[in-house]
């Protein structure tokens, strides 16, 4: 029975030596690893605990089973587990459903925290971003399938390396570094557009990246996490937007200069319409040239009527760069007929009219009025004439030769309108009108008004001895002889046939009479020819008149009228004034 006892004593001591050692080990297990026991399970925790403390008792005393007192502690320790076993037995029945519940959430979390690591990891490497993961010296850690396929490398190429031994240009990828700097130091999330090449293209790319620093709870080391997103052709989308923007600016200044040229050429056109005199047209046409060129110079010069010279009549700006008197063969604009652009740009022809020394650039532009040159519009520029200012001053320049022959045509049917065609005196038209504005004038004034009425003697006589052609002949003469003896505000006209009126303003009565009286003697000694030809001299009878406050202009040449039929009337030949029979 020996060898029974010890096997028994062995495999009793080597079971209680295993109940010992499975609490033991579970015990250093949960110190190591710092789990926790749900409170819900403590109680069968410690139930089975107990039990499995108290079967190694049970085995550990059935070695020294031949004892008697050893027994009896043997049987106590029997009691109180069987009392433990039952009520962990029954503990546990109702709990053990829990238990496996909790088992299979515990296994069901398990699975799905593996799916949502796989499809966080699916959303990182399958995402249209670059992700990626630096450590603290900024070497890669990991990257994503979009950095892979946008920069041809494959998943390990990278690891391990910074971005500047793996960007095409160093000098990026030293910048993405210091950006993953700041992130380390300020411990802070930072946002920012990088700029960074992919292979085989030459052009920039540009990436809006956020960069994040969080712990390894595996090592304690910081790490920089980042997403970045392509936006280059958003950047090219804004930047085409904003020289569009530009662009569209740029067009709307041009629009608004050329609305302002518009309005000055209109306004030019307008006032040119009104101009009464070539000063006034020149005095315009330098206003406008003035606004539209503010920077630049110039001149308007006119070829005179003796066709000997070229003058300056009209000048604009800072400089001048014209002589003021010159040949028509100094410019080469008269010259031709056409322009002469002078400029640093485009080599030219150099004006014997420009002051010298010569520089920056000029623009000669005749002036056609006619079918012929009358001028030359010149502008001078420090540094360069554009094409849209030589159009403008084109523009100028035939708006200012049609305004120069309009006035010369209004001025010619002005001339007309005024004149008698025979004798180039005023016509009875506007002797009446002038008359009336020199009568208003002498009621303000106080200064009498004289009015001179003649006619030739015998001209019906004068008429058929020597035809209408030689009469035409005397009446010339007679014209000629009033304007030469009259004052150059006096007014002379042909009243109509062989009857003239003059106006004599500040006239008083014994003065109108001795002057009228000198007058008639010279047209009794003036010498008529044609050809050659003596011509019978010839008389005339003179009425006048001076007027009075109140007086009209009907009036007062009805009186100076019947003052000449008087004349008629008492021989000819004579001067009678005005008497008032009424009185």
């Amino acid at each position: 029975m020996e060898p029974v006892h010890w096997n028994c004593t062995i495999a009793h001591g080597i079971t209680a030596f295993s109940y010992f050692g499975i609490p033991t080990v579970i015990g250093v297990f949960f110190a190591k690893t710092k789990a926790t026991i749900p409170s819900k399970f403590w109680l069968a925790f410690f139930l089975s605990g107990g039990f499995v403390l108290l079967c190694g008792f049970h085995h550990l005393l059935a070695i020294f089973e031949p004892y008697m007192s050893v027994s009896l502690l043997h049987l106590g320790v029997l009691d109180v587990m069987a009392v433990i076993s039952l009520a962990a037995l029954l503990y546990l029945m109702p709990t053990a459903y829990r238990i496996l519940g909790a088992i299979a959430k515990y296994q069901e979390d398990t699975r799905e925290l593996q799916r949502s690591q796989q499809l966080q990891q699916l959303f990182l490497d399958h995402g249209p971003f670059a992700a990626y993961i630096k450590d603290e010296q900024s070497r890669i850690l990991y990257y994503n399938q979009e950095i892979q396929s946008r920069f041809s490398v494959d998943p390990q190429e990278w690891v391990g390396k910074t971005d500047s031994e793996v960007l095409p240009d160093p000098e990026e990828g030293r910048r993405v570094m210091e950006n993953d700097q700041v992130v380390l130091k300020t411990l802070q999330p930072l946002k920012l557009i990088e700029e960074a090449k992919v292979p085989g293209n030459d052009h920039p790319c540009y990436w809006l990246s956020f960069k994040f620093p969080f712990r390894d709870y595996a090592t304690s080391a910081y790490r920089i996490g980042g997403i970045s997103i392509d936006i280059t052709e958003s950047i090219e989308a804004q930047r085409s937007l904003t020289d569009l923007n530009r662009q569209l600016e740029e067009k709307t200044l041009e629009l608004e200069a050329k609305k302002r040229e518009l309005i000055y050429l209109s306004d030019m056109a307008d006032m040119l319409y009104s101009c009464e005199s070539e000063d006034e047209v020149y005095q315009v046409v330098a206003l406008t040239c003035s606004k539209l060129f503010p920077k630049m110079s110039g001149c308007i010069c006119i070829i005179a009527n003796s066709k000997n010279y070229v003058q300056m009549n009209s000048i604009w700006g800072d400089e001048k760069t014209s002589k003021e008197i010159f040949s028509q063969s100094e410019c080469w604009a008269l010259r031709r007929g056409k322009l002469n652009l002078l400029s640093p740009l485009k080599s030219g022809l150099i004006c014997s009219h420009f002051i010298q020394p010569v520089s920056g650039a000029h623009l000669c532009i005749p002036l056609l009025g006619q079918g012929e040159v009358v001028g030359i519009l010149h502008i001078y520029d420090l540094v360069q004439i554009s094409p849209e200012e030589q159009e403008i001053t084109e523009i100028i320049a035939r708006t200012l030769a049609i305004a120069l022959n309009n006035l010369s045509i209004k001025q010619r049917l002005t001339h007309d309108s005024l004149r008698d065609g025979m004798t180039q005196l005023f016509n009875q038209s506007y002797m009446q009108n002038i008359t009336e504005q020199r009568l208003a004038e002498a009621d303000r004034s106080g200064e009498p008004l004289g009015v001179i009425f003649l006619d030739i003697d015998n001209f019906k006589y004068y008429n058929s001895r020597y035809g209408h052609l030689t009469a035409n002949i005397v009446l010339k003469g007679l014209a000629k002889l009033l304007l030469k003896s009259i004052r150059s505000f006096d007014i002379a006209c042909r009243w109509g046939g062989e009857e003239f009126v003059i106006v004599m303003p500040n006239m008083t009565m014994e003065a109108l009479r001795k002057r009228v009286e000198e007058l008639r003697l010279d047209v009794e000694r003036m010498q008529l020819k044609d050809g050659d030809q003596i011509l019978e001299s010839i008389t005339a009878s003179f009425g006048i008149a001076v007027s009075e406050p109140g007086m009209t202009v009907k009036d007062l040449l009805n009186q100076a009228n019947q003052a000449m039929l008087d004349a008629k009337r008492r021989g000819k030949n004579r001067v009678m004034e005005y008497a008032n029979t009424s009185n």
